[in-house]
This record gives structure tokens, C-alpha cells and sequence, in this order.
């Protein structure tokens, strides 16, 4: 199972690791162009390149005022808890980080598929282009999916080798010494 998990694990890294890029290169370019408004590169790219990150900061910005809300508190924890699953072989912790960062790229597409017009700062209405967005949308979502897929197949295939092995260990893990309880890892 450990030869399984090294194959499988960089599948289920790629989602979480893209989006936290992606996250990442967006709010980077929201702060250049505060630092920098006169930049034509900056506008563009702000619009046109990571306009689905700026329309789904509108979006949250209804529920919290946090400062990159989108990079500090949904792109880096999932990225980190990857990490932590890939580098200590945590198959559970590697499995959640990819479910949610594949939620995460479906809430993005979804922002991009409803939402329309974006005010800009001058006084008429600017039209982004919905294509690029929902394009956008649909590579991080294209991305996120593969290592969402990857960890479903893996569990289930976990779980059916320990039923058929009757080694439901094999799943949940070796009881917890102190508690009594099984405790949800992998096979060290």
C-alpha cells in the first residue's frame, strides 16, 4: 500500500498545490496594481487573466472583510495540509486537502458561470469577458478534479482490500493505545 500511496500521492497534490499557485500569482497581482494603478500589463491582468479571483473576492467580501482572504484562509491551509499529508505520508489529510480544494475550484467556476458585469473604478460599468473567466474556472477545476477522483478510488479500493482481507486496519489504522478508538490513517 505504501508503493500505492507514493504513486497516487503527487495526483492528489496537484489540485491543492495548483490552486494555492493560481491564489497565490492573483493576489500578487492585486497588490502590484494598488502599488502600481497606471500599469496597463497590471490591468490586464487583474481583468482579463485573474478576474475570476478579483469576482469571487466580491462575492466573500458580503461575509468577511479580511484582507486576501482568498490566499490566507482557503488556498495556503488546504495547500499546507497537502503538504503535511504528502511529506508525512498521511493519506487522510492528503484526501481531505484534495476534496476541498476541489471544492474550492467549483465555488471559483461557479463564480465565474454567474457572475456578469464588474464595476470597475471609473464611472461606467466594464464588461469582463466571461469566456477567459469561465475558462479560467475550468482549468482550475480541470486540475483539482483528477487528485478529487484519485482519492475516492484510493479509499474505496483501501476499503475493500481490508473487508476482503478482513484487516480493517489496513483502513482505519491500528487502535489508538490511549483512547481505545481507531484512528482514520494510512499504513505507516
Amino acid at each position: 500500500m505504501i508503493g500505492e500511496m507514493n504513486r497516487f500521492a503527487k495526483l492528489q497534490f496537484v489540485g491543492p498545490c495548483v490552486l494555492f499557485v493560481a491564489t497565490l500569482s492573483a493576489e500578487c497581482a492585486a497588490y502590484a496594481l494598488g502599488a502600481a494603478p497606471w500599469s496597463g500589463v497590471l490591468w490586464y491582468l487583474n481583468l482579463e487573466v485573474f478576474g475570476l479571483f478579483q469576482k469571487t473576492h466580491y462575492v466573500l467580501s458580503a461575509y468577511t472583510e479580511v484582507a486576501y482572504f482568498q490566499l490566507l484562509f482557503i488556498a495556503l491551509p488546504l495547500f499546507l495540509v497537502a503538504s503535511y499529508g504528502l511529506v508525512c505520508k498521511r493519506l487522510l489529510a492528503l484526501a481531505i486537502a484534495s476534496n476541498l480544494s476541489c471544492g474550492y475550484a467549483a465555488f471559483l467556476l461557479y463564480t465565474a458561470c454567474t457572475s456578469r458585469a464588474l464595476d470597475a473604478a471609473s464611472l461606467a460599468s466594464v464588461t469582463v469577458s466571461a469566456p477567459s473567466d469561465i475558462l479560467a474556472g475550468l482549468v482550475l477545476f480541470g486540475s483539482s478534479l483528477p487528485s478529487f477522483l484519485v482519492s475516492h478510488i484510493f479509499y474505496i479500493g483501501s476499503l475493500r482490500k481490508g473487508a476482503h482481507a478482513r484487516q480493517p486496519y489496513l483502513v482505519l489504522g491500528y487502535p489508538d493505545a490511549h483512547r481505545g478508538h481507531p484512528v482514520l490513517r494510512g499504513p505507516d
